[in-house]
């Protein structure tokens, strides 16, 4: 693993945590804002604006780890993390809107 592209990766990371905290603030707020949802469903929201960003943060942090470890290349797959976290929120948002609409 080369540092310089550990340290890119890093830093990708950490401006897609920026990103994702955007996402999630802008579009659960609107959702919220124009809907009624149950307490536990804005909960999800609020906890998705921390977890998301999070997922970067702790990927950045395994891959810096195993880097010093001297890991292989293959330990960049952790850079992966925060996109499946994304797709799940996107998942969830998908259904908080299609109910949102009455089924519609």
């Amino acid at each position: 693993m080369s540092i310089g592209w550990t340290l890119l990766g890093t830093f990708g990371q950490l401006m897609l945590a920026v990103f994702l905290f955007m996402l999630v603030a802008f579009s659960g707020g609107g959702l919220v804002n124009g809907g009624h949802f149950r307490r536990a469903q804005v909960r999800v929201l609020d906890v998705s604006a921390m977890v998301l960003p999070g997922t970067c943060a702790l990927s950045a942090a395994i891959v810096l780890f195993l880097h010093w470890q001297g890991a292989g290349a293959t330990s960049y797959a952790w850079y992966a993390l925060p996109l499946g976290a994304t797709a799940l929120y996107l998942i969830y948002f998908r259904i908080l809107v299609h109910q949102s609409r009455g089924g519609r």
